[in-house]
């Protein structure tokens, strides 16, 4: 009797775990790759800065994906994945650790997580978290197709030369995103109801979310005279359900 109630929970154990392994749609601790190596699918790299697996930093394990960014968005130093959300997919998560060896200066505008795709009015939109005035964080919302490049600042500094955490939650029904930095949140967007700024405003203001075709990582400064990022991810995770 003692024998099959130990089977029985050790059945339940593998039943509960498989079930919330399940919520994980993409998991990457970049162990698997050849250190100095470009990744391999499903990353595609794109800019022309510096993108390779490496071996002098990691949050875990012993490998990390090393950026090199440079001046303007030519010089970005990034890697996308591509279509792991269906269309029918409303909200995901996504977390990683990061290493910063020293932000972007004030006023240089930058890019380090973005979910992109055809939103349902046709045209592109790019929704993004980075930073701009004094390294705080920055929601930032660009389109293509019309003309619209929003944006929503914090008061929170993006820490520097040292392993941070960073999660994401973006929803395309509500329009609503949310950052947390050290398991702390930082920033809310609460949909269209709020103060922000825009460059271009041919959506009214409105950030009307895409459907998550293309989910980017890495670091992009869009200004020049900014200089060199030398940034490091890990244990990247994009998930159906929160992250704990």
């Amino acid at each position: 009797m003692k024998t099959i109630k130990l089977l029985i929970v050790a059945i339940l154990l593998l039943f509960i775990s498989c079930a919330k392994n399940t919520t994980i749609v993409f998991q990457d601790d970049f162990e698997k790759y050849e250190s100095q190596k470009q990744p391999i699918s499903p990353w595609v790299t794109s800019g022309e800065g510096l993108v390779y697996i490496d071996t002098t930093k990691s949050f875990s394990g012993k490998k990390s994906m090393f950026f090199n960014s440079g001046e303007g968005f030519q010089n970005r130093a990034f890697i996308s994945v591509y279509d792991l959300f269906n269309k029918e997919t409303e909200f995901y998560y996504g977390s990683l650790k990061m290493y910063i060896e020293e932000a972007s200066p004030d006023g240089i505008h930058w890019t380090m997580i973005q979910a992109s795709g055809k939103t349902e009015k046709d045209f592109i939109a790019e929704v993004r978290y980075g930073g701009q005035h004094n390294q705080r964080l920055m929601a930032n919302y660009d389109t293509k197709g019309i003309k619209s490049d929003c944006w929503h600042h914090t008061k929170f500094k993006i820490p520097e030369k040292r392993w941070f955490s960073l999660k994401w939650y973006m929803n395309r029904k509500t329009n609503n995103m949310k950052l947390w930095l050290d398991n702390e949140l930082v920033h809310e967007l609460k949909g269209n109801n709020l103060e922000k700024g825009c460059l271009s405003n041919e959506n009214n203001g409105d950030w009307t979310f895409p459907f998550f075709e293309a989910i980017t990582l890495g670091w992009v400064d869009y200004q020049k005279n900014g200089g060199y990022r030398k940034v490091w991810i890990d244990d990247v995770i994009l998930s159906s359900k929160n992250i704990d």
